[in-house]
């Protein structure tokens, strides 16, 4: 599976689908990175950004980025800065931005969650590792 971390050493620390309480539609709906505050952030698929900043809600951060992909509309979540624009597109390896640990989390991490449209719907979360495996 092609990685959002530049760093390869940050692995998976919440996959897709895991059931509990912390999340609203009662599970993870996207992949976790635990990964230090400024860890870089990169393009794992090439897409097209569609929005920048406060993306889906307060619970995603201030710096979140929305990015059109084959397969829907892939977010970036919790960065503690972003390094694209709208309507730029993105060639696997450009850099997004930053890690962080802004909106709701418990420490630093990626939240990187795939869904069908561009806006966000309780349990509409679609596994990201089968668009990144392509």
């Amino acid at each position: 599976m092609a990685s959002p971390m530049q760093d390869k050493k940050y692995k998976v620390t919440t996959p897709f689908g895991v059931a509990g309480p912390r999340w609203s539609s009662g599970r993870h709906e996207g992949i976790d990175y635990a990964a230090p505050v400024g860890a870089v952030v990169v393009a794992p698929i090439a897409g097209k950004v569609t929005k920048v900043g406060q993306c889906w809600g307060d619970a995603f951060g201030q710096h979140s980025v929305l990015v059109k992909v084959a397969g829907g509309h892939l977010l970036f979540a919790h960065l503690s800065s972003n390094s694209v624009k709208v309507g730029q597109a993105l060639e696997v390896g450009d850099v997004i931005g930053k890690v962080g640990k802004d909106g709701n989390v418990t420490g630093p991490h990626l939240h990187m969650e795939l869904q069908k449209g561009p806006g966000w719907k309780k349990g509409g979360g679609l596994d990201p590792k089968d668009i990144l495996s392509a």
